[in-house]
């Protein structure tokens, strides 16, 4: 009686193990490593959490990645069949060009056509080509707009806010400059700084020439980023004077947050950078004093738009997962207004800009107006070489070490000698 009593209760543990594993075996995991400011300004935890919650089969990690290493240790990784991630959240899509030239990354094009209402000009970040083939190896889940954020207590110190208590916009080029020498006057720093740090070049190099022409790119070569017209050498012209003359400064030339550290501080009244900036500064100099316009021509020739991207790498085993949590997490309403409430990170669907918006309702007009017309930048197979050559070359121009018809020149003669891979990708 006692050796059944014995073998029944072994019977009854043996079946619970196998249970527990069987149980344990058909548990899934979802890993996801995520740009460590986007953890911070976006509710990716939170994100997990429903997505643990209605699919409770599931278990979510969210991991920090620094973007400066996460590109080159990806390719490693996902070269040799390994993968810590399911799911890749932040960065742009030209920054991640190496992972998709690798044809690292999963065809996501299922995803982007269940999700309506997608704005070209974000969607238009995503998309590569496979010979004449347009396919999504990443998803914008959040646009940046480049634009002139101002302080407007300053600029009411200058005398350049209208009745309606709205700040005067430039009309054209010589109102633009005189309205730095009037606020050099008011202000503790420089009148204005243009975000040449290594982040932003990009943007601000072609943002000036896309307002003053309605292109990006060259007048002879349709390939390449425009390093030989008037307006580009219009634009390089002005940052260098101003810079000299002390209306600009040229410090996020060595120090990438000098001109936004220095916006928030209410020292510089104006910044060219990502329209957001405005918002973060909100927190600092009351919402009130913060606002955007737009620069000489932008209305009508539009600027330069950028996003931030969601990857599944092809190998992860929870591609599908993956998929499911984009849809369901990353374009809700909630998630995509989230980010607009707290932050100003635009979302990339148009039907999101309407009940649920908590700020800034001017400010958003002429950000959907700007966002209409403008373009993003091409995805280069050598892009990364060629931000290293516009760094090269822009900041000796900015430091007044050389003209601006040296600057172009070089940099189209650089790009020939240091075999820069110019395909675009897109």
């Amino acid at each position: 009686m006692r050796k059944r009593a014995i073998l029944v209760s072994f019977l009854v543990i043996f079946s619970f193990f196998l249970f527990s594993c069987v149980a344990y075996a058909q548990e899934k995991t979802l890993r996801i490593e995520s740009d460590e400011w986007i953890i911070n300004k976006f509710p990716v935890r939170e994100a997990a959490e429903r997505f643990q919650k209605d699919h409770p089969d599931v278990k979510v990690t969210v991991a920090p990645k620094e973007y400066k290493e996460f590109v080159k240790s990806y390719l490693l990784m996902w070269q040799n069949n390994e993968t810590t991630v399911d799911l890749g959240i932040g960065g742009m899509p030209e920054q991640l060009a190496p992972l998709v030239g690798a044809d690292l990354l999963v065809d996501l094009a299922d995803v982007v056509t269940g999700i309506e209402g997608i704005m070209p000009a974000f969607l238009d970040t995503a998309v590569f080509k496979k010979g004449e083939e347009r396919y999504y190896p990443v998803i914008p889940f959040m646009g940046e707009l480049m634009t002139l954020n101002i302080n407007k207590a300053l600029y009411a110190d200058a005398g350049l806010i209208d009745a309606d208590g709205q700040p005067v916009e430039a009309e054209d080029w010589d109102q633009f400059e005189s309205q730095l020498q009037k606020l050099k006057t008011v202000a503790p720093g420089a009148a204005l700084s243009v975000d040449w740090g290594w982040n932003f070049i990009f943007y601000s190099y072609v943002g000036g020439i896309q307002a003053m022409r309605g292109s990006i790119y060259s007048l002879t070569n349709p390939q390449w980023l425009d390093f030989e017209s008037e307006a580009a050498l219009k634009w390089l012209e002005l940052n260098q004077k101003w810079i000299r003359e002390g209306l600009a400064a040229s410090g996020t030339i060595t120090d990438v947050n000098y001109g936004r550290n220095n916006f928030n501080a209410g020292i510089i009244p104006a910044i060219y950078t990502a329209h957001s900036r405005f918002i973060e500064a909100g927190e600092y100099l009351g919402e009130e004093n913060t606002s955007m316009v737009s620069l000489p021509g932008a209305r009508e020739n539009g600027s330069i738009v950028y996003t931030h991207a969601v990857y599944v790498p092809k190998v992860s085993p929870a591609q599908e997962l993956a998929k499911q949590f984009i849809k369901e997490q990353m374009f809700s309403k909630w998630f995509q207004q989230w980010g607009f409430n707290h932050y100003g990170k635009l979302p990339v669907v148009a039907d999101f800009y309407n009940e649920g918006l908590t700020w800034y309702q001017k400010e958003a007009e002429l950000i959907l107006e700007t966002v209409n017309h403008s373009v993003a930048l091409p995805k280069y197979k050598g892009n990364e070489m060629l931000l290293d050559l516009l760094q090269e070359e822009l900041h000796p121009l900015l430091l007044d070490k050389q003209t601006p018809e040296e600057t172009l020149s070089n940099i189209r003669n650089e790009i020939e000698a240091r075999s820069i891979d110019m395909t675009r990708l897109d």
